[in-house]
């Protein structure tokens, strides 16, 4: 009589089948003749090897799996197998429990076309299936468009789906987070136990996801427990089970993640998914994935449009100033607010030393005006500040520190998590940097560096624009005080000369020699003239740093206008001008200094009588009219004109035409300056209307009249 294992072996090779025993220690124990036959391994080959060396690529945890399947007692896979010479194969394996060892069913795997009828009629099934989930996806989203654009909105519609697919399964969809692309963040879960982890961050470390991403392919077990770090919170739904799949983008986002995030499918029994539900499982990935994809693609874009956005508000908002300082307060403030920073400073860099010249901090402790050497900024012990300076690139790191710090300054620091170092380059320089840094444990990545990098484009250009402000304000204000000075020294003496210069042409020291009538003539008018430069420099110097006193009262601009043609006709016969008034016969009235109205109307004739040329009509015209409800005193010449393309400056101070065909006519420049500031003063406006080179100008002084 047969013993029992003979009887086994006769028995299997009776299946007709390929049947492959495995014994309790996992080695192959029996090899049928029709596995020797698919695979061209001979039993004398095969007994006594391991079970996973029949399967292609089955090493280290799977192997493991293949021996006991895990404890469960019956497994379903389509698994590679090695044949001798034509290279593997795909078969449907199919693995049971027997006693302490397993026995497994091999057939080859043909296209859905080859398979039995049962088989198609499983496709079919599959394949209206899946049908079913995306129109329900849709009609779900069709309540709420905006939630087929987000994926916090979209994630629950998704697990829930997926729980269709394996109704005794729980379903849970994590992402990878930019910031943290080593961790898992748990959006949503369909089933009590998945939906407790929602909101919880996993690591990709020690987690049969994080080995899913890692390998890119789908992983199955039924130890979870024993393969996971998280056994704990395995525990707290009792699960043992789960399938594993990676969610990737087939292109690149633009913040150049491939990595989106992981679906799970988890059981609380040791049993394997089925071919049919690992399928059905695998395509919902595929859509889950390009579903992923395409809102994170929104995402991206919208976040691109929001930097935009914010790179335009920061230009607006840095230009409407010139001031260093406000311009550096703007900039740390929108720094802070645009990277969610809870510190942001700016370091301004000189030689092997930084400076912080102004920071905001949610603590309170800003620390500005410290100097310190650049390599003294470390975090982990890098000097990141000196890698940013030096490689011109973003520095990523935790918190830093700042050597021989002993204060709430470095309290400050020390309480930062995470930083983020932008170098401010200039002409292959780098002037100052840009830090942030973050208390909470939220890493900056991609997006930030990213905004940040479009902060300092623009502030880089703002910081340089404020600097050459500044020091052009300061040259003007050495300048206006060098000349307020030498105006105010000039006038003592110029006050004594003028003096003594009168007393001789009245003969108060006797009468002189007749022939120095003419020399002390010219010496007093040189001096007026020279009274009168002095004069000009000072009130430039004051309209320039603040208001004037000024007397105001209701007067006939006409009458002004008279005496000014009335104090410029012997400057005009001197010059050999002709000089021409119309004064209207309506008053004018207006409410004005006559004093500083009369200072207008005197250079802007002196302006055309210096450029006058002796032609006819008479060569300088001033008249007087109404316009509206402004009263409008015009002065046409016929003299040099302006020259194309400086008209705009003109009113600027010291401003002078120069043209190399006609002599350098006196005078300082501040004439047109004075009279602007002076009507504007006034509420009125000092314009050229018309010039022409060699045709003459059209000058004109507006003034609002009286109701």
């Amino acid at each position: 009589m047969a013993s029992s294992p003979e009887i086994a072996r006769r028995a299997l090779e009776a299946l007709g089948d390929a049947v492959v025993a495995a014994g309790r220690d996992g080695r192959i124990s029996a090899w049928t003749g029709a596995a020797a036959r698919l695979t061209g391994y001979s039993a004398r080959e095969a007994i006594g090897r391991p079970i996973a060396w029949l399967f292609e690529g089955a090493d280290g945890e799977v192997a493991a799996e293949l021996a006991d399947l895990g404890g469960a007692d019956r497994m379903e896979a389509i698994l590679t197998v090695r044949r001798r010479r034509r290279g593997v194969f795909q078969a449907a394996a199919t693995a049971t429990r027997l006693g302490a060892g397993t026995a497994w069913l091999l057939k080859p795997m043909g296209s859905w076309l080859d398979l039995p009828e049962a088989a198609g009629q499983a496709y079919s099934d599959w394949n209206q299936r899946l049908g079913s989930i995306v129109r329900d996806l849709m009609d779900m989203a069709g309540q709420d468009l905006a939630a087929l654009d987000s994926t916090e909105t979209l994630a629950p519609l998704l697990v829930a789906q997926g729980q269709r697919i394996v109704p005794d399964a729980e379903c849970l969809l994590s992402v990878v987070p930019r910031e943290r692309p080593d961790h898992f963040v748990i959006l949503a879960g369909a089933g009590a136990w998945a939906e407790s982890q929602v909101g919880r961050t996993w690591p990709w470390l020690g987690t049969v996801a994080g080995l899913a991403m890692s390998q890119r392919r789908p992983i199955e077990t039924v130890r979870l427990m024993e393969r996971s770090n998280l056994r704990h919170t395995l525990e707290e739904g009792g699960i043992h089970t789960g399938r594993l799949l990676p969610l990737w983008s087939t292109e690149p986002l633009p913040d150049g993640r491939h990595a989106l995030g992981a679906i799970g499918f988890y059981r609380k029994d040791q049993a394997y998914f089925t071919p049919y539900e690992r399928r059905l499982i695998a395509e919902f990935a595929l859509l889950v994935s390009l579903t992923l994809q395409r809102t994170e693609l929104g995402r991206s874009t919208q976040e691109t449009m929001q930097r935009l956005r914010v790179g335009v508000d920061v230009a607006l908002d840095l230009a409407a100033s010139l001031n260093q300082r406000e311009v550096i307060r703007r900039l740390i403030n929108r720094a802070a607010s645009a990277t969610g920073a809870d510190r942001a400073s700016l370091l301004l860099i000189d030689g092997s030393d930084y400076m912080v010249e102004d920071a905001v901090d949610s603590s309170g402790v800003p620390a500005v005006g410290r100097r310190h050497p650049i390599a003294a900024v470390k975090s982990d012990g890098r000097p990141v500040l000196q890698l940013a300076v030096t490689q011109r690139l973003p520095v990523l790191s935790g918190g830093f520190v700042v050597d021989s710090l002993d204060d709430s300054y470095a309290d400050a620091l020390d309480s930062l998590k995470h930083s983020l170092i932008l170098p401010l380059v200039l002409s292959d320089e780098v002037p100052a940097a840009l830090a942030v840094g973050r208390r909470s444990d939220l890493p900056f990545g991609v997006g930030d560096i990213a905004t940040l990098q479009l902060l300092g484009n623009v502030a880089v250009l703002a910081l340089r624009n404020a600097r050459l402000f500044a020091e052009a304000e300061e040259a003007n204000r050495m300048r206006s005080d060098f000349l307020n000075m030498a105006a105010h020294e000039l006038r003592t003496p110029l006050t004594v000369l003028h003096g003594y210069l009168s007393m001789l042409e009245e003969g108060s020291f006797g009468r002189g020699p007749e022939r120095w009538g003419q020399p002390i003539q010219t010496l007093v008018g040189k001096t007026e003239e020279l009274g009168h430069l002095v004069e000009d420099l000072l009130l430039a110097s004051r309209l320039e740093s603040g208001p004037i006193p000024a007397d105001v009262v209701r007067i006939d601009l006409r009458s002004l206008v008279r005496d000014a043609v009335a104090r410029a006709r012997p400057r005009a016969r001197l010059v050999g001008g002709r000089l021409r008034g119309r004064f209207g016969a309506d008053e004018l009235m207006v409410v004005a200094d006559p004093d500083h109205v009369g200072k207008i109307i005197d250079n802007l004739i002196n302006n055309a009588l210096t450029y006058v040329r002796d032609t006819e009509p008479p060569a300088v015209s001033v008249s007087v009219r109404r316009d509206g409800v402004e009263a409008v005193v015009s002065v046409a010449d016929r003299g040099r004109g302006v020259p194309e393309g400086v008209g705009g400056r003109i009113f600027e101070r010291f401003f002078r035409v120069e043209e190399g065909r006609h002599d350098r006519p006196p005078g300082t420049g501040l004439g047109l300056y004075i009279s602007s500031e002076l009507a504007g003063r006034h509420g009125g406006q000092v314009a050229l209307d018309w010039s022409r080179p060699d045709q003459g100008s059209h000058f004109s002084l507006r003034l609002p009249l009286l109701p």
